[in-house]
């Protein structure tokens, strides 16, 4: 499509150069479009691969004949050049390609601003193969957008050093579910009215005999880069339904229990499969369960998904869209696929009463789940006033620490057991 070496070609071309000469200085430039996902999902795949073959042309003539170049995967390229009669050249082809990404690019007759994020390590310094020096290449890109985009940067030792730190803690990761490292704490999702229990939220926890307790902004992220979170996932939904069917032995009665899914889990996964196996393993009806996942995963909008989306629907689980309002917020999936619930982020629910752009979006988020028949939960309620705010708003259920933090399980049912309607 692209003309370029692909990722088995470039890899081979480095690990040729490096073996015939391994003292010879040269650079790697890991390429990465930003927003490129912006015009797949705005005019489709086939758009996306011409504005591809429109960045491989535009990188070919930033580099001329000074480098090779490969396309590595996706909306990600490779630059490889030699250093020896100039040390400066793998920054020179980075500033070179970031200039010639400033004119916007035309696709089917939209215009569209696609700038690049650049990562460059340099042999033998940062590397002295070709999987490590295109790791540490990466790294730096990764760098490079968390820097704000649109800008290249090169490996350091302090990077290297968060790297070892990543590595480590995915290595610990991939073994923690064996391990039997994590556990799930519960919160209660309240009636606002009432504060009677309606259904709680698992929330995964991880104690880790080397890291310490690691909070899952902490691991969640490195999960989702590295797949695990598809393991993780799966241990989550069956420790929920087994904790459900356990309180309702005890004779608790919550009506369903929530639990996060990546949106890998509806990718890489058969997740409806899964989700069968464990309710019928526990003796659940899909009533009992309620999925949680991010705006990420409507716009995927894979046909996968939408059959995925079908069959938990056929087994009754409900679905909502967590966080609602932080990301996408596309509407167009909200009217076409089979969703059940919003849950208002408490990043606006943190501001009501007194701030209004906060009111203004729980008052908009609220309007659109009455308009398409969709359930809400607030998050994050803390205070009285937001809660007396949000009953007036019409919002029924709401959970956050004016009720209870998440709880262990047999603190969670006496919990349950103290409350009394007031």
């Amino acid at each position: 499509m692209t003309g370029l070496l692909n990722r088995d070609a470039v890899q081979a071309e480095l690990e040729r150069r490096l073996d015939t000469f391994p003292h010879s200085p040269l650079a790697v430039l890991y390429i990465d479009l930003d927003r490129f996902k912006v015009v797949n999902d705005v005019l489709g795949h086939a758009a996306g691969d011409r504005l591809l073959a429109s960045a491989a042309r535009r990188i070919r003539h930033a580099v001329g004949d000074q480098a090779q170049i490969a396309r590595f995967g996706g909306d990600e390229f490779l630059v490889v050049c030699s250093l020896d009669s100039d040390p400066t050249r793998g920054e020179r082809l980075a500033d070179a390609i970031l200039d010639i990404f400033g004119d916007s690019f035309r696709v089917d007759g939209e215009e569209f601003s696609i700038t690049a994020s650049i990562g460059i390590s340099q042999a033998p310094l940062d590397g002295r193969t070709a999987q490590q020096l295109i790791q540490s290449a990466d790294v730096a890109m990764y760098d490079s957008k968390r820097r704000g985009r649109n800008s290249w940067q090169a490996f350091t030792p302090e990077l290297a050093e968060q790297q070892l730190h990543r590595l480590q803690l995915e290595t610990h990761l991939r073994r923690a579910v064996h391990n039997d490292e994590f556990h799930l704490v519960y919160q209660p999702q309240v009636d606002l009215n009432d504060g009677r229990v309606i259904a709680v939220e698992a929330l995964i926890r991880w104690r880790n005999r080397s890291l310490g307790e690691m909070r899952p902004d902490r691991f969640i992220d490195h999960a989702e880069t590295t797949g695990d979170i598809v393991g993780i996932g799966g241990w989550v939904l069956h420790e929920a339904c087994r904790q459900l069917r356990q309180w309702r032995n005890d004779g608790l009665k919550i009506e369903r229990v929530a639990v996060n899914v990546s949106y890998r889990q509806f990718l890489g996964d058969d997740l409806a499969s899964n989700v069968a196996a464990a309710l019928a393993e526990y003796d659940l009806t899909g009533t009992a369960l309620e999925l949680e996942f991010t705006e990420r995963v409507l716009i995927e909008d894979a046909p996968d998904t939408v059959r995925t989306f079908a069959r938990l629907r056929e087994l009754g689980v409900s679905l909502s869209i967590d966080d609602f309002g932080e990301g996408y917020s596309a509407l167009n999936y909200l009217r076409r696929l089979p969703i059940h619930g919003l849950k208002l982020s408490q990043l606006f629910v943190q501001g009501v009463p007194d701030n209004q752009s906060d009111v203004a979006v729980c008052q908009a988020v609220t309007g659109i789940a009455r308009s398409l028949g969709l359930g809400l939960v607030a998050e994050g309620v803390e205070t009285e006033r937001q809660r007396a705010f949000l009953r007036e708003l019409g919002v029924a259920i709401g959970q956050g620490f004016l009720f209870a933090p998440g709880l262990l399980p047999d603190d969670l049912r006496d919990y349950c057991r103290a409350q009394r309607p007031n």
